[in-house]
């Protein structure tokens, strides 16, 4: 079948897309590597053993590969951080973390790091921007936080497309987070917490989920504790399905994760594990605005405005882990993680440009002025945002945590230092000047794609092949850095504690435009500091209150994958400026009910950089911006009345810049950030073997961002999700989930530039999966 009917297009020059054959073969060796020793092993199944499945007492279910950060009786409810520098429960830590549960994550119907953030208040979606790119882009509490990304407490470098089939828990940490991530983290942090050996328990679960959109997706998770002291975890997933609501979008993807641990002693620990993925299919950059209503344009939701036949993506992920646990005595633990990996990200994709209301010119283009040709003839240009890049990166964290008393103080001391070299390489992507069409014939390679706005035809019924041109060699970016951080919690009295915090960073850049001689390379080296310290008060065991105080640095170029200003990539006017720098205050209230099941919080912030990087004219930038966000959240997660399960929250948001060189900047609030967020996921146990809930999601309108953009900005929406569970067997359970039952159309995001687009969010869609446990 050519690519042309499947809507896939061909990368000439990669060596990371494996054929079909080549697939499968990978997935089979993944199930069978984990099927055939849980067989080998099954007679070590123990199913009264004290196991950490932690049972759901009311109803037993859900009980086989439990998160075991979460409170037994309450899935919903994590009580601690997977991160080893977080050393209280999260009840007691001053700053708002939301861990989500993979129970939450199911709940939700959600397979991908993007799919958990369109539900989570005060995170929200950007888009593939000019220089930055495509994939995870994410802002927290209104700032950048797409390299903000963690795995396991190591960052995870490279924007691309995040699977979650093989993570126990996502947690955000959010405000400036400086003394536990480094660079970065102006709003906060997002770590994806992976499911680890256990060897107090051997089980084996698979799902098996169909759906609309031609939704399939097998997933496999399999513990297998071969004694006391020996555990190996498997999980493999594979996907294909299409966009709902959308023409010609898809996507195939696979995975695997094999994760090894040995207690070698009584005190030391070893833990070793690869994780895979791939992705590929049809890029989506959304619908063109209306520059009459400054909203998206009232096109069907449907329409597609790329070019199938051209437009691909792939990305994937190859990384290797190493940890090392030893505990001497029963106060003082050390640990070192050593990490090797390599993340790729490659598409070309079409981006709908600005109606043109008049008649084309010969070459394509839209004059400025002319005769309306009426809605029905009004164009759209599909554009061609591409990227060929390429991660790899070493990294070590290392650090020791003590626990100890002086002058009849307690401490809780995390003490350690980190270390990552991180290399991003690019091409430019070319197409043949040459094709061959439908009918055998070699044509010229169309440069420019037209498409009527109410009824785009992207088909072109041939297929362009796509090529890396390595002729020039690539842009390359590199980045080294090394740190040392000490975190503290000082408990004077069992009411009240103090935690203090610092980092010092070293952090030096390189970036080299192409491989020929005479290439520009510029540079960044600098040092920064990052503080924080947090007071904390609990007039009760049940009640936790606390004020914080903490700072951020972002470096010049610490957008690895940007190019240029505009999107934070490093440029000359900016590689010797000195670091912006980030300050936040919090206050805020946990309070846990009696029986520990369910925990209420509330928060209040401000995080202030009073030093942005800013064009004073003549395309000379100095430190003289100032953006403030401000606002408050509340939050809810765990179990009510042993029945009802919640997990949700609502934030506002007030984020805006404050002090400008371009004077109409002032007040104008930041891109794509919504002022209200709110979400409640309600799930009631129904006897001992069904459960029924839903969600309700509703985010404010989100703006542009730029003078260019004008009042340019999507409308806010009301999204409805339903979710229910059945269970006939205590091995098998089958669950249905509803997503966005009414069809509303809304969008994701807003390109921000003076002729933006939107990127739509998908439409309705269901499936039923199917889960065996054993």
């Amino acid at each position: 079948m050519s690519a042309s009917a499947t809507g896939k297009s061909v990368l000439a020059c990669s060596n990371h897309g494996p054929t079909r054959l080549e697939r499968s073969a990978l997935l089979g060796a993944v199930l069978s590597a984990a099927i055939i020793p849980a067989a080998a092993h099954a007679d070590l199944l123990d199913e009264d053993a004290g196991s950490g499945r932690a049972p759901i007492v009311v109803t037993g279910s859900r009980i086989e590969a439990a998160n075991p950060n979460a409170n037994p009786n309450a899935p919903y409810k994590v009580e601690k951080s997977q991160s080893d520098k977080f050393t209280e429960e999260l009840r007691d830590t001053p700053k708002t973390v939301i861990a989500i549960p993979k129970e939450v994550i199911e709940d939700l119907g959600a397979n991908s790091f993007r799919e958990v953030v369109r539900s989570t208040p005060g995170v929200t979606l950007g888009t593939g921007e000019g220089g930055n790119a495509f994939g995870d882009r994410i802002f927290i509490r209104g700032f950048e936080a797409r390299n903000d990304v963690y795995i396991d407490g190591l960052r995870d470098p490279g924007v691309t497309s995040r699977d979650i089939f093989a993570v126990e828990q996502i947690e955000i940490v959010k405000g400036p987070s400086g003394s536990f991530g480094g660079r970065g983290t102006t709003g906060g942090l997002v770590s994806l917490e992976s499911k680890r050996p256990q060897i107090t328990d051997t089980y084996t679960h698979a799902v098996a989920g169909i759906g609309t959109e031609n939704y399939w997706r097998g997933a496999a998770d399999i513990n297998i504790a071969l004694n006391d002291r020996v555990a190996v975890r498997v999980n493999g997933m594979y996907q294909n399905s299409d966009t709902p609501g959308r023409d010609f979008v898809n996507q195939e993807k696979y995975g695997g994760a094999i994760s090894a641990f040995w207690q070698a002693t009584d005190t030391l620990s070893l833990t070793a594990d690869y994780y895979l993925s791939r992705m590929q299919g049809i890029p989506d950059f959304g619908h063109p605005f209306d520059s009459t209503t400054q909203q998206p344009y009232k096109v069907d939701r449907d329409n597609f405005y790329g070019v199938i036949g051209r437009d691909f993506i792939e990305n994937g992920a190859d990384v290797g882990t190493i940890r090392i646990d030893f505990d001497p005595i029963d106060d003082l633990s050390f640990r070192s993680v050593t990490r090797i990996g390599e993340t790729y990200n490659r598409y070309l994709a079409g981006t709908p440009g600005a109606v043109c209301r008049f008649a084309r010119t010969l070459t394509g283009g839209c004059p400025t002025s002319g005769v309306d040709v009426g809605e029905a003839n009004y164009t759209v240009a599909a554009g061609g945002q591409r990227r060929f890049g390429t991660n790899r990166y070493v990294a070590n964290v290392t650090d020791l945590t003590a626990h100890f008393e002086t002058g009849g103080m307690k401490h809780s001391l995390v003490l350690g230092g980190e270390y990552a070299k991180e290399k991003v390489s690019t091409l430019p992507l070319s197409v043949e000047a040459f094709v061959e069409d439908a009918a055998g014939n070699v044509i010229s390679t169309p440069t420019s794609y037209i498409r009527n706005l109410l009824n785009p035809d992207p088909v072109l019924g041939y297929d362009i092949p796509v090529y890396a041109d390595a002729r020039n060699g690539p842009t390359r970016v590199s980045v080294e850095s090394l740190s040392a951080y000490l975190i503290d919690t000082i408990k004077f009295t069992p009411q009240i504690w103090a935690t203090i915090g610092a980092r010092l960073d070293g952090y030096a850049l390189r970036y080299q435009s192409n491989g020929l001689p005479g290439a520009t390379v510029l540079r960044n080296n600098v040092q920064f500091a990052n503080y924080q310290a947090a007071l904390t008060w609990k007039p009760g065991e049940l009640l936790t209150l606390y004020a914080s105080f903490a700072t951020s640095s972002n470096p010049s170029g610490e957008q690895l994958d940007g190019n240029g200003i505009a999107y934070d990539g490093i440029a000359a006017q900016t590689q010797n400026l000195e670091p912006e720098r980030n300050r936040a205050w919090e206050g805020g209230v946990k309070w846990e009910t009696p029986d520990g099941n369910l925990l209420f919080t509330a928060a209040a912030f401000q995080i202030s950089k009073a030093n942005a990087r800013e064009n004073i004219g003549g395309n000379v930038y100095e430190l003289v911006g100032k953006l403030r966000s401000r606002g408050f959240e509340l939050g809810i997660n765990g179990t009510l009345f042993d029945v009802l399960q919640l997990f949700g929250g609502y934030t506002y948001t007030d984020a805006k810049i404050v002090e400008s060189a371009t004077a109409a900047n002032v007040g104008r609030p930041f891109a794509n950030i919504p002022k209200h967020s709110a979400n409640l996921l309600a799930t009631v146990m129904l006897g001992d073997h069904a459960e029924i809930g839903g969600q309700v999601h509703y985010q404010s309108r989100i703006y542009g961002g730029t003078v260019a953009a004008g009042n340019a900005h999507v409308p806010g929406y009301v999204r409805l999700d339903a979710v229910a569970r059945w269970k006939p067997l205590e091995w098998l359970e089958a669950r249905v989930n509803v997503n966005n039952i009414t069809d509303k159309r809304y969008y994701d995001a807003i390109y921000r530039s003076g002729s933006p687009f939107a990127y739509i969010a998908p439409g309705r869609s269901a499936f039923l999966t199917l889960a065996v446990k054993m």
